[in-house]
């Protein structure tokens, strides 16, 4: 398990001491149950028994076999923390990359509506400028913790995105529901991590994205594109055991580092924060 080092402090967080122990017990802990198992197998060799596939040597081979599959800006994210808990830095800038390419993307879809190229009516292009001055907030508040984005250039692997209304809203909707488990995951490692205050902030946050979501699938029900309830879950879904799988995930859907046109955050368009509260924490 990777552990925040000094050079991963965060300005105004205290790490709680105590934590580290807890960690530090429980990682002792899992090299003692391999250490077991280890000696299980060899004592049915010995007797000559065929080894049993146990549960966790079935998921190291399903790991294996994931990441032999991943690119090399795949793997470039999932080092040091993706398979296991990432150190605060390396969650504050995943963090901060994925809400500077939403700030990026949302600003695309805009100029494209007020340009007549994307079909959105008054209330939702509201909507998303709202929502665009919300994830430009986030942005701020991790870059002002010390986060460093992975990168400010994202492309957009089909055009329909920003163009064409249904493939835009189902998008969108997809992206939410990959931020929301991003920030379930952070706050589940923060929460290990001994940052408190940090878990706090990723929740706050993990609502807000939620409430985007539902604010989206009920555009999307109202055009025809989706059928159902806009708030359809009682507990939102925790797709991801870390941020890097979040992360691996944008790269996955083409947003990162893909062969589409290229663009740069924060994208077209100045942020605007009308009708907005608690830009802050």
């Amino acid at each position: 398990m990777a552990l925040a080092s000094q050079g991963d402090a965060v300005p105004g967080i205290t790490v709680q001491p105590h934590t580290w122990e807890t960690a530090v017990g429980r990682r002792a802990a899992w090299n003692r149950h391999r250490h077991q198992q280890a000696r299980r197998q060899r004592v049915d060799l010995r007797r000559g028994r065929p080894v049993r596939e146990r549960p966790d040597d079935k998921g190291d081979r399903q790991m294996t076999a994931a990441v032999a599959g991943l690119t090399s800006t795949e793997l470039s994210i999932l080092k040091g923390g993706a398979v296991g808990c990432e150190s605060v830095q390396k969650i504050i800038n995943m963090a901060a990359t994925a809400e500077a390419f939403a700030v990026t993307a949302l600003g695309l879809a805009l100029q494209n509506a007020a340009g007549g190229t994307l079909a959105l009516n008054a209330e939702q292009q509201q909507a998303l400028r709202a929502a665009r001055a919300e994830e430009q907030a986030h942005y701020a508040f991790l870059t002002s913790a010390g986060a460093k984005p992975l990168t400010t250039t994202f492309t957009m692997p089909d055009p329909a995105i920003v163009t064409d209304t249904p493939t835009f809203l189902k998008t969108l909707i997809t992206l939410e529901e990959v931020f929301i488990a991003a920030y379930l995951a952070a706050a589940q490692e923060f929460a290990l991590l001994g940052a408190p205050q940090l878990a706090q902030r990723a929740l706050a946050i993990a609502a807000v994205e939620a409430a985007h979501r539902v604010a989206v699938r009920f555009f999307a029900i109202e055009a025809g594109v989706l059928r159902g309830l806009p708030n359809d879950v009682a507990f939102q879904k925790a797709k991801y055991s870390s941020v890097g799988a979040a992360a691996v995930a944008l790269v996955k859907l083409g947003f990162i580092g893909g062969s589409g046109a290229r663009v740069t955050y924060p994208g077209p368009g100045a942020i605007d924060n009308t009708g907005v509260k608690n830009l802050t924490p």
